[in-house]
C-alpha cells in the first residue's frame, strides 16, 4: 500500500484543524483557571470584609459554585489540551466530557441570569469589581474552551439533565434556606431579592425551567458543532468510497499519527475509522489493520532515521 496514494492535502488540513482548536482550548482554559481561582479567593475575602460572615458563606451564591466547577473541570482538561497539541487531536474521556459540559452549563446559566436580570436591577452587582471577571470573563472563556473540544460526543437527553443537576440542587437548597427556614430562623436572606419581584412559588419553577432550557441550548450548540466538525473532517471524502480507498485513508491516518506520537502513547481513533468503514462498506477490523500497518510503518521509518 503506497504512501503516495494518500491524499496529503486532506491530512494536512486535518492536522491544522486539530492543532488550532487545541491551542484555543488550552489558552482559554489556562486563563479560566487563573481568573476563576482569583475570583473565588476574592469572593471569600469580600464576604468576610463586607458582612463579617464566614468566608465559606460566599458559596451561597451560585456564581461561586459555577466558577468553582469551571476551575475544577478546566484543571482536568488542560492536560488533554496539551496532549492535543502534540497528537493533533483534542479529545476527552466521556466522564470528563460530561463534567466539562456540566460546568459549562452551570456557568452559562449564571452568566445569562446576570445579563438578563441582575444587570437591570443592580448593575454594580452584575459588573462591578471582581464580578466582571466572575460573571462575564470566566463564563466566556470556559464556553470558548468547551466548544473547541473534538470529542465527537453527542450529548443525549440524559446528559442534559445531568448537566442541569448542580443548578437544580442549588435552587432547592436556596428555596429551603430562604423560604422554608427563613432568615429569622437562621436561614439565608434573599440573596437575589427574588421575593421582591415575583412570589417565590412562581419564581421557583420558572427559574428551574430557565436553567433546563440553557442546559438544552448548550448541548444543542455542542452537538451542532460536533456535526459540522465531522463534515469538515471528512470534506474530501465522497458519500461512498471504494473499499480499497477506505483502507488507503486508514493507512494514511495511521502513518500520519505514527509521525506525531511516540510508541508509548499509541491510540486508535475508532470514531474516524468507523466513519471510513461506513463509507467503504467494510468491517472496522479491516480498517484497524490498515491503520496499524500505516502506524507501524511510520514508527519503523522514524526509528531507522534515529539509528
Amino acid at each position: 500500500m503506497s504512501e503516495k496514494k494518500i491524499t496529503k492535502k486532506y491530512y494536512d488540513y486535518l492536522t491544522n484543524l486539530f492543532v488550532r482548536r487545541s491551542l484555543i482550548a488550552l489558552c482559554s482554559g489556562i486563563l479560566t483557571l487563573i481568573l476563576a481561582f482569583y475570583g473565588i479567593i476574592a469572593g471569600v475575602i469580600r464576604t468576610i470584609d463586607l458582612i463579617g460572615a464566614n468566608g465559606f458563606f460566599s458559596f451561597a451564591y451560585f456564581t461561586m459554585i459555577a466558577n468553582t466547577l469551571a476551575a475544577l473541570s478546566v484543571a482536568f482538561i488542560i492536560p488533554y489540551a496539551v496532549e492535543g497539541i502534540k497528537k493533533k487531536r483534542f479529545v476527552l474521556p466521556k466522564w470528563i466530557a460530561i463534567l466539562y459540559y456540566t460546568s459549562a452549563t452551570s456557568i452559562a446559566i449564571m452568566m445569562i441570569f446576570v445579563l438578563a436580570f441582575i444587570s437591570w436591577t443592580s448593575p454594580y452587582d452584575a459588573f462591578g469589581g471582581i464580578n466582571l471577571i466572575m460573571h462575564v470573563f470566566c463564563p466566556i472563556l470556559i464556553l470558548i474552551s468547551f466548544f473547541q473540544i473534538e470529542n465527537g460526543y453527542n450529548y443525549s437527553i440524559k446528559d442534559r439533565f445531568i448537566g442541569f443537576i448542580p443548578f437544580c440542587i442549588y435552587i432547592i437548597i436556596y428555596f429551603i434556606e430562604v423560604v422554608v427556614i427563613g432568615e429569622t430562623n437562621g436561614g439565608w436572606f434573599d440573596l437575589y431579592q427574588i421575593k421582591e419581584h415575583v412570589p417565590i412559588i412562581i419564581a421557583l419553577p420558572l427559574i428551574i425551567l430557565f436553567g433546563l432550557f440553557i442546559s438544552f441550548v448548550v448541548a444543542n450548540i455542542s452537538n451542532y458543532l460536533t456535526k459540522k466538525r465531522k463534515e469538515k473532517m471528512f470534506i474530501n471524502l465522497k458519500d461512498k468510497i471504494d473499499p480499497i480507498e477506505a483502507k488507503i485513508e486508514a493507512y494514511g491516518l495511521g502513518n500520519m499519527m505514527g509521525q506525531l506520537k511516540d510508541e508509548n502513547s499509541i491510540e486508535i481513533p475508532l470514531d474516524i475509522l468507523r466513519y471510513y468503514a461506513e463509507k467503504g462498506n467494510l468491517n472496522i477490523e479491516d480498517l484497524i489493520k490498515s491503520y496499524l500497518t500505516g502506524l507501524i510503518s511510520s514508527q519503523k521509518h522514524n526509528n531507522d532515521k534515529l539509528s
